[in-house]
Protein backbone atom coordinates (compact mmCIF):
# COMPACT_ATOMS: atom_id res chain seq x y z
CA UNK A 1 0.00 0.00 0.00
CA UNK A 2 1.43 3.38 -1.00
CA UNK A 3 1.82 6.24 1.39
CA UNK A 4 -1.12 8.59 1.69
CA UNK A 5 -0.29 12.24 1.15
CA UNK A 6 -2.26 14.26 3.63
CA UNK A 7 -3.71 17.45 2.19
CA UNK A 8 -3.11 20.46 4.31
CA UNK A 9 -5.91 22.99 4.77
CA UNK A 10 -5.69 25.88 2.36
CA UNK A 11 -4.48 28.29 5.05
CA UNK A 12 -2.41 25.78 7.02
CA UNK A 13 0.92 27.42 6.14
CA UNK A 14 -0.26 30.96 6.83
CA UNK A 15 1.53 32.55 9.69
CA UNK A 16 -0.48 34.56 12.22
CA UNK A 17 0.97 37.70 10.62
CA UNK A 18 -0.22 36.61 7.16
CA UNK A 19 -3.70 35.79 8.47
CA UNK A 20 -3.93 39.20 10.14
CA UNK A 21 -3.09 40.90 6.84
CA UNK A 22 -5.78 38.83 5.10
CA UNK A 23 -8.32 39.74 7.79
CA UNK A 24 -7.47 43.43 7.47
CA UNK A 25 -7.91 43.22 3.70
CA UNK A 26 -11.33 41.63 4.09
CA UNK A 27 -12.33 44.29 6.62
CA UNK A 28 -11.27 47.09 4.25
CA UNK A 29 -13.20 45.47 1.40
CA UNK A 30 -16.33 45.16 3.56
CA UNK A 31 -15.98 48.76 4.70
CA UNK A 32 -15.73 50.00 1.12
CA UNK A 33 -18.77 47.93 0.14
CA UNK A 34 -20.80 49.31 3.04
CA UNK A 35 -19.75 52.85 2.12
CA UNK A 36 -20.84 52.32 -1.49
CA UNK A 37 -24.22 50.92 -0.40
CA UNK A 38 -24.70 53.97 1.81
CA UNK A 39 -23.74 56.30 -1.05
CA UNK A 40 -26.32 54.71 -3.35
CA UNK A 41 -29.01 54.67 -0.66
CA UNK A 42 -28.57 58.27 0.48
CA UNK A 43 -28.26 59.50 -3.10
CA UNK A 44 -31.51 57.81 -4.10
CA UNK A 45 -33.34 59.01 -1.00
CA UNK A 46 -32.20 62.57 -1.66
CA UNK A 47 -33.47 62.46 -5.25
CA UNK A 48 -36.78 60.99 -4.08
CA UNK A 49 -37.21 63.55 -1.29
CA UNK A 50 -36.60 66.40 -3.75
CA UNK A 51 -39.25 64.98 -6.06
CA UNK A 52 -36.76 64.32 -8.86
CA UNK A 53 -37.79 60.65 -9.04
CA UNK A 54 -41.14 58.88 -8.62
CA UNK A 55 -41.05 55.07 -8.31
CA UNK A 56 -38.16 54.93 -10.81
CA UNK A 57 -36.92 51.86 -12.73
CA UNK A 58 -33.35 50.73 -12.11
CA UNK A 59 -32.10 52.32 -15.35
CA UNK A 60 -33.36 55.77 -14.30
CA UNK A 61 -31.90 55.36 -10.81
CA UNK A 62 -28.53 54.60 -12.36
CA UNK A 63 -28.73 57.63 -14.67
CA UNK A 64 -29.66 59.92 -11.78
CA UNK A 65 -26.87 58.69 -9.51
CA UNK A 66 -24.30 58.32 -12.31
CA UNK A 67 -23.89 54.61 -11.56
CA UNK A 68 -24.29 51.66 -13.90
CA UNK A 69 -27.38 49.56 -13.02
CA UNK A 70 -25.15 46.48 -12.84
CA UNK A 71 -23.12 48.15 -10.09
CA UNK A 72 -26.29 48.92 -8.13
CA UNK A 73 -27.32 45.27 -8.40
CA UNK A 74 -23.87 44.23 -7.17
CA UNK A 75 -24.49 46.06 -3.89
CA UNK A 76 -28.24 45.48 -3.48
CA UNK A 77 -29.02 42.31 -5.43
CA UNK A 78 -32.27 43.58 -6.95
CA UNK A 79 -34.37 46.71 -7.37
CA UNK A 80 -36.78 45.30 -4.77
CA UNK A 81 -33.98 44.99 -2.23
CA UNK A 82 -32.97 48.61 -2.90
CA UNK A 83 -36.57 49.79 -2.49
CA UNK A 84 -36.87 47.93 0.82
CA UNK A 85 -33.66 49.59 2.00
CA UNK A 86 -35.11 53.02 1.13
CA UNK A 87 -38.35 52.34 3.03
CA UNK A 88 -36.45 50.93 6.04
CA UNK A 89 -34.24 54.02 6.18
CA UNK A 90 -37.30 56.23 5.77
CA UNK A 91 -38.91 54.43 8.71
CA UNK A 92 -35.74 54.75 10.82
CA UNK A 93 -35.51 58.49 10.13
CA UNK A 94 -39.19 58.97 10.93
CA UNK A 95 -38.91 56.85 14.09
CA UNK A 96 -36.43 59.35 15.50
CA UNK A 97 -39.39 61.70 15.90
CA UNK A 98 -41.85 58.99 16.91
CA UNK A 99 -41.27 59.56 20.59
CA UNK A 100 -43.00 61.99 22.88
CA UNK A 101 -41.14 64.55 24.97
CA UNK A 102 -40.83 62.15 27.91
CA UNK A 103 -39.26 59.45 25.70
CA UNK A 104 -42.29 57.21 25.36
CA UNK A 105 -43.00 55.39 22.11
CA UNK A 106 -44.99 56.96 19.31
CA UNK A 107 -48.40 58.28 20.15
CA UNK A 108 -51.13 59.57 17.88
CA UNK A 109 -49.72 63.11 17.81
CA UNK A 110 -46.28 61.81 16.82
CA UNK A 111 -47.92 59.80 14.04
CA UNK A 112 -49.58 62.97 12.73
CA UNK A 113 -46.23 64.78 12.86
CA UNK A 114 -44.61 61.99 10.82
CA UNK A 115 -47.34 62.27 8.19
CA UNK A 116 -46.74 66.00 8.04
CA UNK A 117 -43.07 65.34 7.26
CA UNK A 118 -44.03 62.77 4.62
CA UNK A 119 -46.15 65.28 2.73
CA UNK A 120 -42.97 67.28 2.15
CA UNK A 121 -41.27 64.27 0.51
CA UNK A 122 -43.62 63.34 -2.35
CA UNK A 123 -41.09 61.17 -4.18
CA UNK A 124 -40.59 58.87 -1.20
CA UNK A 125 -44.33 58.71 -0.48
CA UNK A 126 -45.00 57.85 -4.13
CA UNK A 127 -42.36 55.13 -4.03
CA UNK A 128 -43.77 53.64 -0.82
CA UNK A 129 -47.39 53.60 -2.02
CA UNK A 130 -46.48 52.12 -5.41
CA UNK A 131 -44.15 49.54 -3.85
CA UNK A 132 -46.77 48.55 -1.27
CA UNK A 133 -49.32 48.06 -4.08
CA UNK A 134 -46.87 45.83 -5.97
CA UNK A 135 -46.23 43.80 -2.81
CA UNK A 136 -49.91 42.77 -2.60
CA UNK A 137 -48.85 39.76 -4.66
CA UNK A 138 -47.83 37.03 -2.16
CA UNK A 139 -45.00 36.08 -4.51
CA UNK A 140 -43.51 39.58 -4.49
CA UNK A 141 -40.09 39.68 -2.75
CA UNK A 142 -41.29 42.47 -0.43
CA UNK A 143 -44.69 40.97 0.45
CA UNK A 144 -43.67 39.83 3.95
CA UNK A 145 -41.76 43.06 4.60
CA UNK A 146 -44.75 45.29 3.79
CA UNK A 147 -47.14 43.03 5.71
CA UNK A 148 -44.92 43.15 8.81
CA UNK A 149 -44.61 46.92 8.48
CA UNK A 150 -48.39 47.33 8.50
CA UNK A 151 -48.76 45.03 11.50
CA UNK A 152 -46.06 46.80 13.49
CA UNK A 153 -47.59 50.20 12.81
CA UNK A 154 -51.05 48.87 13.69
CA UNK A 155 -49.79 47.51 17.00
CA UNK A 156 -48.10 50.80 17.92
CA UNK A 157 -51.18 52.89 17.09
CA UNK A 158 -53.62 50.51 18.80
CA UNK A 159 -51.50 50.66 21.97
CA UNK A 160 -51.40 54.45 21.73
CA UNK A 161 -55.20 54.55 21.51
CA UNK A 162 -55.55 52.24 24.53
CA UNK A 163 -53.17 54.48 26.47
CA UNK A 164 -55.35 57.51 25.71
CA UNK A 165 -58.43 55.54 26.69
CA UNK A 166 -56.81 54.87 30.06
CA UNK A 167 -56.11 58.61 30.33
CA UNK A 168 -59.74 59.34 29.41
CA UNK A 169 -58.85 61.35 26.27
CA UNK A 170 -60.45 58.74 23.97
CA UNK A 171 -63.82 57.19 24.88
CA UNK A 172 -63.49 53.67 26.36
CA UNK A 173 -66.07 52.21 23.94
CA UNK A 174 -63.82 52.93 20.92
CA UNK A 175 -62.39 49.78 19.31
CA UNK A 176 -58.64 50.45 19.47
CA UNK A 177 -57.72 47.84 16.85
CA UNK A 178 -60.31 49.05 14.35
CA UNK A 179 -59.50 52.72 14.95
CA UNK A 180 -55.81 52.03 14.35
CA UNK A 181 -56.63 50.34 11.02
CA UNK A 182 -58.77 53.29 9.99
CA UNK A 183 -56.04 55.81 10.85
CA UNK A 184 -53.50 53.90 8.74
CA UNK A 185 -55.91 53.54 5.82
CA UNK A 186 -56.86 57.22 6.02
CA UNK A 187 -53.25 58.35 6.17
CA UNK A 188 -52.21 56.30 3.12
CA UNK A 189 -55.33 57.28 1.18
CA UNK A 190 -54.96 61.00 1.92
CA UNK A 191 -51.26 60.96 1.04
CA UNK A 192 -52.12 59.30 -2.28
CA UNK A 193 -54.80 61.93 -2.98
CA UNK A 194 -52.38 64.74 -2.11
CA UNK A 195 -49.90 63.36 -4.65
CA UNK A 196 -52.59 63.59 -7.33
CA UNK A 197 -53.92 66.93 -6.12
CA UNK A 198 -51.40 68.92 -4.02
CA UNK A 199 -54.16 71.28 -2.84
CA UNK A 200 -55.56 68.49 -0.64
CA UNK A 201 -54.58 69.08 2.99
CA UNK A 202 -53.76 65.53 4.06
CA UNK A 203 -52.50 66.46 7.51
CA UNK A 204 -55.47 68.76 8.12
CA UNK A 205 -57.93 65.97 7.37
CA UNK A 206 -55.96 63.61 9.62
CA UNK A 207 -56.09 66.08 12.51
CA UNK A 208 -59.84 66.38 12.05
CA UNK A 209 -60.21 62.59 12.19
CA UNK A 210 -58.19 62.45 15.42
CA UNK A 211 -60.31 65.22 16.93
CA UNK A 212 -63.41 63.16 16.19
CA UNK A 213 -61.76 60.10 17.73
CA UNK A 214 -61.02 62.09 20.85
CA UNK A 215 -64.42 63.78 20.60
CA UNK A 216 -62.83 67.16 21.19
Amino acid sequence: MGLKILRQPQNAFQTPKTRKKSDRGEARSYSKGAAKREEILTGLMGALARGELRNPPLRVIGQTLGIEPAHILYYFGSREELMQAVIRRWDEDAAAGWRSDNGEKMGIDEYLAAIGLNVGKPGIVHLYLAFAAEAVDPQHPAHDFIQQRFEQLHTVLANAIRKEQAEDTIPPEADADAEARWLIAMADGLQLQSLIDPTIDAIGHMRLAVQKLRRV
